[in-house]
């Protein structure tokens, strides 16, 4: 193992190398600078071993409540609250309140009233059995969306801990960002010292700092992804909202009027069956008459039509002749601009492996 006591930095581990305007880009105050200072100590081993699980514990809380929330919801809420709305509206479907409004097209009292009679005696029996089971649902969904409601209370909370995963994971970067000062400070130290304790601490220094510089861009980019995870998470718990501010309103709203409506349009058809009684017989001969002399005029008006129209209509040919041209010439267009696009990738290809060649035999500066 490394100790670091035996080749002692340049730089005080105490003297901050971050300014205040870093701190608030990162989302942190000057009082995180205790914070700070704690989680830097923790840095002074450099072992690769130490370094490479660096700010591992920041994001735990997180991901471990939303794995919990996204089972809950999973298993719990949509599930369960999808069936049951899908259930109220495959049943409230299945009542067709526009089928008491017909009539037989049959000139027949005796038909017409016995149908009339057994639809309203149906649909009323049919209602009665569907009212029971959406109030069944509705109160299962109720139950569901008390559930959903609770969620948001979860959604704060999960707020908070991304908030608090935000502000560790800057802590994180500040303190490794001021280690890896330190260490070059000392890595100039000891720049062109030849002893063989010098040259090891400079490897080690080396080592460490290409380690924790990427553990540090590592946890800078969890920060960034903290910092898009809080809106998303109020846009989510703004939907929950307005779910539960939606079956409120249907259950409220939407199914009590649905109700009154089914009630008044069966006493509207009630009135409207006693009016159309009177006149069926004649509704029904008018109808009939008019039907026959409409389908007499539209038969011979299309046999005439028939009889004089071409095989082959001169549009049809003049569109076949046209889009035919245009085939043509627009693949002979393609093919030009193919054989043009395929010299110029050979240029390119030239191009980007001489830069490649190039690039590979280049000599490398350092880290």
């Amino acid at each position: 193992m490394t100790h670091d006591t035996a080749y002692p930095t340049h730089v005080p581990s105490a003297t901050p190398v971050t300014d205040d305007a870093a701190l608030q880009s990162l989302g942190l105050v000057p009082a995180d600078r205790a914070d700070i200072e704690v989680v830097g100590r923790s840095l002074e081993d450099i072992t690769p071993g130490n370094l490479h699980v660096f700010g591992r514990d920041a994001a735990s809380k997180t991901a471990a409540f939303s794995s919990q929330l996204l089972d809950q919801v999973r298993n719990s809420d949509l599930d369960a609250t999808g069936e049951k709305l899908g259930e109220v509206v495959r049943i409230a479907r299945s009542l067709d309140l526009g089928s008491f409004a017909g009539r037989s097209k049959v000139p027949l009292l005796g038909r017409l009233i016995d149908k009339m009679r057994a639809g309203r005696d149906e649909l009323v029996q049919t209602f009665s059995s569907t009212n029971q089971q959406i109030e069944r649902l509705m109160g299962d969904v109720g139950r569901q969306q008390d559930l959903l409601t609770r969620r948001i209370s979860d959604f704060d909370r999960m707020h908070d801990v991304v908030l608090e995963e935000r502000r560790a994971l800057g802590v994180h970067v500040v303190a490794g960002r001021e280690r890896l000062a330190r260490l070059a400070a000392e890595q100039t130290t000891l720049a062109g010292a030849e002893d063989p304790q010098s040259r090891t601490r400079r490897a080690e220094i080396e080592n460490a700092i290409r380690l924790l510089d990427k553990r540090v861009g590592d946890l800078l980019v969890m920060q960034h992804a903290a910092d898009q995870s809080l809106p998303m998470i109020r846009l989510i718990q703004a939907n929950a909202i307005q779910l539960v501010e939606k079956f409120n309103t249907v259950r409220n709203i939407t199914i009590p009027s649905w109700k009154r409506q089914f009630a008044i349009q069966l006493s509207l058809g009630e009135q409207k069956n006693a009016v159309e009684l009177s006149n069926a017989i004649d509704d029904a001969t008018n109808e009939l008459m008019r039907s026959n002399a409409d389908l007499l005029r539209q038969t011979s008006v299309e046999t005439a039509k028939a009889n004089q129209r071409a095989v082959i209509d001169i549009g049809t040919l003049r569109h076949v002749h046209e889009q035919l041209i245009q085939t043509v010439e627009e693949v002979r267009s393609i093919h030009r601009d193919g054989m043009q696009q395929r010299r110029e990738a050979e240029g390119e290809l030239a191009r980007l492996r001489d830069d490649v060649q190039k690039r590979l035999a280049a000599p490398t500066d350092g880290v």
